[in-house]
Formats: C-alpha cells, structure tokens, sequence
C-alpha cells in the first residue's frame, strides 16, 4: 500500500521516547496522516533524507488518549524543535498495542527497528 507524504513541525514532547532508549520527534500536524500503527518511514529535513520509526498513535501502555504522531530517526541525535519534516510511510510494521510492561513495549521496539532496518537492507540490495 502506498502511502502519502505529510508535513509536521518538530514539537516539545514528554520525552518517554527518550527514557526508553529511543528518542522521538514529536510531529505537530493539519495534514491527513495514516491510520495508526508502527510505520518504517523515510524522513526529510531540509535537503537531508533519513529514516526511522513513525508512530502514530494514542501510547495506550502509558495510559493517555490524545492522539500522537512521532518518529524515532535512526542514528540521528541533533535537536530539531520547530523545524518542519516531511514524513513519508513506506511500510505499515504492526498495530499500536498496549504491553503489559515498560521492558516489554522497550524490547517490541528493538523488534520493530529490526523489522525497519532488514526491510530498508532488503530494498536497497540490488536483485540477482
């Protein structure tokens, strides 16, 4: 499924993302996003590309409702408040869940960045 490219400024979040060992860039957005769920997404910031983990979502393990967009950029550690990105989905990888356990939603994630990088490897490696 294709998905489309939305835009969203860098907002102040609660840094959870970052005391889970995987920071995130809070997304302010007025455009339509994808359902939610745990997306691999290709990030560009300014006439740079990146790429990193999208969610899309309520964070039900931590018990809040307001809906939240935000992406963890792979090997990324720059400040980038108010900043804007353009956040394409290029795989949907699972739906949002609530884990019964901090250590539990932490090791998902590691699942999750796995998932991301062998599909980015697997697209990137020519065919024979």
């Amino acid at each position: 499924m294709a998905y489309n490219t939305f835009k969203g400024t860098v907002i102040e979040g609660n840094k959870m993302g970052r005391k889970l060992g995987y920071p995130t860039a809070n997304l302010s957005t007025t455009e339509t996003t994808p359902p939610r769920g745990v997306y691999l997404a290709k990030i560009k910031l300014q006439n740079q590309t990146f790429y990193g983990l999208l969610n899309i979502g309520i964070r039900p393990t931590f018990e809040l409702t307001q809906l939240c967009i935000e992406v963890h950029i792979f090997d990324f550690k720059d400040t980038i408040y108010n900043q804007s990105l353009h956040i394409t989905p290029l795989f949907f990888i699972r739906e949002e869940i609530k884990f019964n356990s901090i250590h539990a939603l932490q090791q998902q994630m590691k699942k999750d960045e796995e998932t991301a990088k062998n599909y980015l490897k697997n697209i990137r490696e020519p065919k024979d």
